[in-house]
């Protein structure tokens, strides 16, 4: 199996003013990539204590850009691995202990990071990784080639396919976060199995911190295309993305199902030049098969699965291209296995096959399996098991803990987690941690949190608590404590207050109940005084849009639309809204920027005056 870097080595050889990397307005040829990434690597190198093949990781705390890119060809130059670990600016605590834990479990030969950053300030990088090497982008070499670099004979490690590739965070089973340690061969056969056409212009817009944007952008790397993604700022607007499709003319996209909802009214026409889309991280609803169906009748459709300890993707079902091959159940199948060497097991208590169509827990063996979990002997131990149905000493499967059907002719459905753990917007989340966090709020008694589909059919998360009713907290309350402790994308989008949480004879949680109790519940009871907060009637109404969108009317005139729990979905409701009510008043991408009640007020009056005002560039939130 060839390395991914010699593969991209051999673009550079033969194409090297090819552009190779576009992430927002910054592109690099192929050329520029490399010797960016070997002069990285040399800074990186010249700090001392980079061993090769050892299993260390240089961990990379940047927001999106070219740099992270920079950085990861950087790490496997020097035949390390890279860790991206992202900074929030708007949750800087979280994203502090995500940087401690990171350095807790693995050997880390650097932190890289940018000093110009307010969210990763050199004090503030130095505080969470004292002991650790600290190499700042701003610095004085930071774009200045060094000679070793510009000579070729910057750092350039030959290491074995076992050594790691890159390192990922995930929940884990008690909800502290994982480390999941993927190695360098696994990544090489990602690629070398893959069937999507070469040398051409790839789009995911995709966090680099999760292990789905690995597979178009090094499937263009390798191969002499151009890799196109969003940068921080974009990543959350689903317009700006599918502007950077049209502007690159992109030939194949790559994304969760949540989000290309969001981006296929913004695709129209654009099957003149997209021909897949692949999409993995979660279930595809037959609804978004049929929005696809309509509005890019010439693209084809994908859906793969594959978790983060099976290497991005390692079965997939490519969906019928016309409209009378309808999907029987609510979701797409997750297909068949990619490739000969991936083994998938449907297996029942015994580690015996369960007849077709049965229910059984899915395995995953072959070259794509995970090295392990970093500083986890453990869990890696219980995940990682023996694999008897290989034919080879020694090899493994990986439990994914993930129910699964198959039918008589192989082809695979899943069926839900075993273990509590859900997909909500691509990332996985443990259900029970929110739980735990939920119910440490001191005005909660019990907490039982659901994944449900809205009425899009993706998957939200619904909190229903229990405490007592005259000093509970209010929505508000509830909100702030779970984002001071949660990932963006694992807070609970609505909080549903119930005397006593119900259960079954058996006296488990009764889920139906839950359930039928969401489908009868209004908005959140208001904390008060409602009316009070809002000086004008324009902000009342653009409140009363909020209130709808949110299912709760827990927020004053200058609280943030994200803080009071929106997303990136729901602010495409809340403009659709808006646009009902005032049109053309309001941009969707103003929304990022004017994130209160007050401030969206104020726009729309200007509207009316006939004066838009200034429009901001929309900031980066969590998608």
């Amino acid at each position: 199996m060839v390395d991914v870097l010699e593969l991209f080595e051999h673009q550079v050889r033969t194409a090297p003013e090819r552009t190779a990397l576009a992430v927002g307005a910054h592109s690099l040829t192929y050329g520029q990539l490399h010797l960016s990434a070997a002069r990285l690597a040399q800074r990186i190198a010249d700090g001392g204590g980079v061993r090769p093949g050892s299993g260390q990781v240089v961990a990379l705390h940047l927001r999106q850009s070219a740099h992270t890119v920079v950085g990861m060809l950087a790490a496997l130059r020097l035949g390390v691995a890279w860790y991206v670990i992202e900074p929030d600016p708007h949750a800087p605590g979280p994203a502090a202990e995500r940087v401690r834990t990171a350095l807790a479990d693995t050997d880390c030969a650097a932190v890289v990071f940018d000093g110009t950053d307010p969210a990763t300030a050199p004090e503030a990088v130095a505080a969470v990784a004292p002991r650790t090497p600290r190499l700042d982008l701003s610095g004085p070499d930071g774009t200045a080639a060094s000679g070793a670099a510009a000579s070729g004979t910057a750092p350039r490690a030959r290491v074995p396919g076992s050594a790691p590739a890159y390192v990922i965070g995930t929940a884990g089973s008690t909800g502290a976060a994982k480390a999941v340690v993927v190695g360098r061969g696994a990544l090489a056969q990602l690629m070398a199995v893959r069937g999507e056409e070469p040398g051409v212009t790839t789009f995911s817009p995709c966090r680099l911190a999760w292990d789905g944007s690995l597979l178009l952008l090094f499937h263009a790397l390798c191969t002499g295309g151009t890799a196109v993604l969003p940068d921080a700022r974009e990543l959350p607007d689903a317009a700006r993305s599918a502007a950077l499709i049209a502007t690159w003319q992109a030939r194949q996209i790559a994304a969760p199902p949540s989000f290309y909802r969001l981006m296929l009214p913004h695709l129209a026409g654009a099957d003149r030049h997209l021909r897949r889309v692949i999409l993995g991280g979660e279930a595809v609803p037959a609804t978004l098969i049929d929005a696809h169906r309509r509005t890019l009748p010439g693209t084809r459709l994908r859906n793969e699965y594959g978790p983060t300890e099976a290497t991005v993707g390692v079965v997939a079902y490519d969906v019928p291209d016309a409209p009378e091959a309808t999907i029987a159940d609510t979701a797409a199948p997750i297909g068949r296995p990619i490739g000969p060497a991936t083994r998938i097991h449907v297996l029942g208590r015994d580690l015996r096959p369960v007849p077709a169509g049965a229910l059984g827990e899915l395995y995953i063996g072959g070259p794509q399996v995970a090295l392990g979990y970093a500083n986890r002997p453990a869990e890696t131990a219980g995940r990682f098991v023996a694999d008897p149905y290989a034919g080879a000493p020694g090899a493994r499967m990986y439990r994914t803990g993930d129910l699964a059907r198959a039918d008589a002719a192989g082809v695979i459905t899943f069926a839900g987690r075993a273990d509590g753990q859900v997909k909500v917007r691509g990332a996985r989340i443990e259900r029970h941690a929110v739980e735990a966090v939920v119910e440490s709020h001191p005005g909660v008694e019990r907490a039982y949190v659901l994944a449900v589909p809205d009425e899009r059919m993706d998957t939200t998360l619904v909190a229903f608590w229990s405490g007592p009713r005259a000093k509970g907290p209010t929505v508000r309350e509830l909100l702030a404590h779970c984002a001071s402790r949660l990932a963006a994308h694992a807070v609970p989008e609505r909080f549903v207050q119930v005397a006593d949480v119900p259960l079954t004879p058996q006296g488990k949680t009764d889920e139906n109940a839950l359930r039928a109790l969401l489908a009868e519940a209004g908005p959140a009871a208001s904390d008060g005084g409602a009316a009070q907060r809002f000086g004008t009637e324009l902000e009342q109404q653009v409140a009363a849009l909020w209130a709808d969108v949110l299912r709760h009317d827990g927020f004053g005139p200058d609280d943030g639309f994200f803080a009071a729990g929106g997303n990136s979905r729901r602010v495409v409701e809340l403009h659709m809204g808006l646009e009902r009510r005032w049109p053309g008043a309001v941009r969707v991408g103003q929304l990022f920027d004017l994130v209160t009640v007050r401030d969206q007020a104020e726009a729309v009056g200007r509207a009316l005056a006939g004066s838009d005002g200034p429009a901001g560039a929309p900031a980066a939130f969590e998608v």
